[in-house]
């Protein structure tokens, strides 16, 4: 459970998760997070199950599935966001019409989280299962929709006390790899009003392949067939 805040390489003065973590000296990164992304991060004792893991991503037998806070609401609020990703302004990435090497995002669920709380800026919690693994591909994906998430001021989301985006469950069955956390930072992700919606999130459900939309299932077994 990589803590919001934390990168995982070293920048600087700052440690990366590995050096956080203890007898890491036989452990591999598997996958990345974002420094503010909090949540399921993969490690992988030794190379064999480096490289095992590493063949489940490349052929896209892994589920992922995010949640993400924002202050806006959404122009949909469920959906298939597919495009290009390309380099913009200031380390930004932006959402193309193209497809030539596409990131698909599926968001799966937006709830309302209801009256504010003394002055917290959240609205809605956003739950997203990527299906590619593109760089600031869901803080990508709920900008186009006019959604940035909470604290992701490179995004257009304000300032906060943390990035309100988690990797709340990894699923990788042929390794039998199966692991999900809930947030454990921020005053949004800790309020009332986000456990209430939290506890309505079947984490089971979605991980599952048949729960995509067809759009996303058909992208899916695309890029597993490729």
């Amino acid at each position: 459970h990589k803590p919001a805040g934390v990168p995982c390489h070293r920048r600087d003065d700052q440690p990366g998760i590995l050096e956080l973590v203890d007898s890491a000296d036989d452990l591999k990164l598997a996958h990345r997070l974002d420094d503010g992304t909090s949540g399921c991060l993969v490690l992988a004792k030794g190379r064999r199950a480096a490289a095992a893991i590493g063949d489940a991503f490349a052929a896209k037998r892994v589920a992922k599935v995010y949640v993400g806070l924002t202050a806006s609401r959404p122009s949909k609020k469920k959906g298939v966001i597919v495009g290009d990703m390309v380099r913009s302004r200031r380390s930004q990435w932006r959402l193309t019409r193209d497809s030539a090497n596409p990131a698909c995002t599926c968001l799966s669920r937006s709830i309302g989280l209801g009256p504010s709380e003394g002055g917290d800026p959240a609205a809605r919690l956003i739950v997203a299962r990527p299906i590619t693994g593109k760089t600031h591909q869901i803080r990508v994906a709920t900008k186009s929709i006019g959604a940035p998430l909470l604290g992701d001021g490179l995004y257009g989301g304000g300032n906060a006390d943390r990035l309100y985006l988690h990797a709340a469950a990894i699923r990788i069955p042929e390794l039998g790899l199966d692991a999900s956390a809930s947030p454990a930072s921020g005053a949004s992700f800790l309020s009332r009003r986000f456990a209430d919606a939290w506890s309505a999130v079947d984490l089971e459900e979605e991980l599952a392949d048949d729960a995509l939309p067809r759009a996303a299932r058909e992208f899916l077994e695309r890029r597993r067939v490729s």
